[in-house]
């Protein structure tokens, strides 16, 4: 299947599996004390968990072919997402920006969007016992995987106990 991804440098000799987000970009237009304003928002809805973000600075997309069993099914429907990015941004907006009236919030673009993990072994830092940790390129962060039950078991069905 040919997916968007973030573009993002990954490691050599790894194999990647992708996470599932919905990417939403709206026009907002509120109003505060000295006047009316217009923003574009960009949100991101996990549609593994559930929850949605706002995301100011995101890396450049790109199409990639994707394995799709490499894939992470997505539980949430993109009409789903598209309520709760709405409705997240309807708060932000009325309780954090505290826009004097009702915000007009309009939809521009979306689409599914497929962040790339890769699964690194390393030795211990004081024993001898391989360990299992999660990297993600697009912030190049590394972490144990028993922190993401839900990568966990997408990788425990596909490739058995890690």
């Amino acid at each position: 299947m040919e997916a968007t991804v973030f573009d993002c440098k990954k490691q050599e000799g790894y194999s990647s599996f992708y996470y599932p987000h919905y990417y939403t970009e709206w026009m907002v237009t509120y109003r505060l004390i000295y006047g009316h304003r217009k923003e574009k928002v960009t949100t991101m809805t996990d549609s593994v968990r559930g929850g949605t973000s706002i995301a100011n600075q995101l890396p450049d997309l790109r199409k990639e072919e994707v394995i799709e069993s490499d894939a992470i099914k997505e539980i949430m429907t993109e009409h789903a997402c598209i309520e709760e990015a709405f409705e997240t941004l309807r708060r932000h907006y009325l309780y954090r920006v505290r826009s004097w009236s009702v915000p007009t919030i309009e939809l521009l673009a979306s689409q599914w969007v497929y962040i790339p993990y890769q699964l690194i072994e390393k030795p211990g830092r004081f024993s001898k016992k391989t360990k299992t940790y999660l990297f993600e390129p697009m912030s190049n962060s590394l972490d144990k995987i028993d922190k993401f039950p839900e990568i966990y078991q997408f990788i425990e069905r596909k490739v058995g106990k890690i």
